[in-house]
């Protein structure tokens, strides 16, 4: 992900905001570590915090209750607290209730904010479970390999960090 928002504009998409979950140990680190630019301050930029709708391992009807409650919180920080113009997501803990938010307020027609989903470097063949939620409802919907694009014609290959293969 931060090989993509490097690129960012910085006039285009500001001000910039990090979303991670609750139990997210590394993610704050590693943008604070990251050896190239990025479009905004690492040190102040703001970061909200949510809890994960569902965690390595757990179990799909337990993942139930918590996905709800990060919903809750992802819905008012998607419709209210920040309104976002462009939401840029990838993994499932945190990204399902903030895109899902995200399109639900745009069929309602309170903000028509614009979603990329990139689906993990490491699906390969298939979609992750998060991926196959997200492919119907995203604006843009990125895949790493010429598999999963051959598969789903309308998803769109990202290569700018993946070497060719011979």
């Amino acid at each position: 992900m931060l090989h993509l928002i490097r690129n960012l504009d910085a006039t285009r998409y500001a001000p910039m905001i990090l979303i991670v979950a609750k139990t997210d140990t590394t993610s704050v680190r590693r943008v604070k570590a990251y050896p190239h630019n990025l479009p905004f301050d690492r040190d102040t930029v703001p970061t909200y915090i949510i809890p994960r709708s569902r965690e390595v391992g757990q179990s799909y009807c337990s993942s139930i209750l918590t996905t709800l409650y990060s919903f809750w919180f992802a819905f008012w920080l998607v419709g209210a607290q920040v309104q976002p113009d462009l939401i840029l997501v990838n993994g499932p803990g945190t990204c399902l209730p903030i895109a899902l938010s995200a399109f639900f307020f745009r069929i309602m027609g309170w903000k028509a904010s614009k979603t990329i989903f990139v689906e993990s470097f490491c699906r390969v063949s298939n979609l992750s479970l998060t991926g196959k939620l997200l492919f119907p409802v995203t604006d843009l919907f990125v895949v790493c390999w010429e598999e999963l694009e051959q598969k789903f014609p309308s998803t769109h290959l990202v290569t700018s960090f993946i070497p060719k293969r011979s």
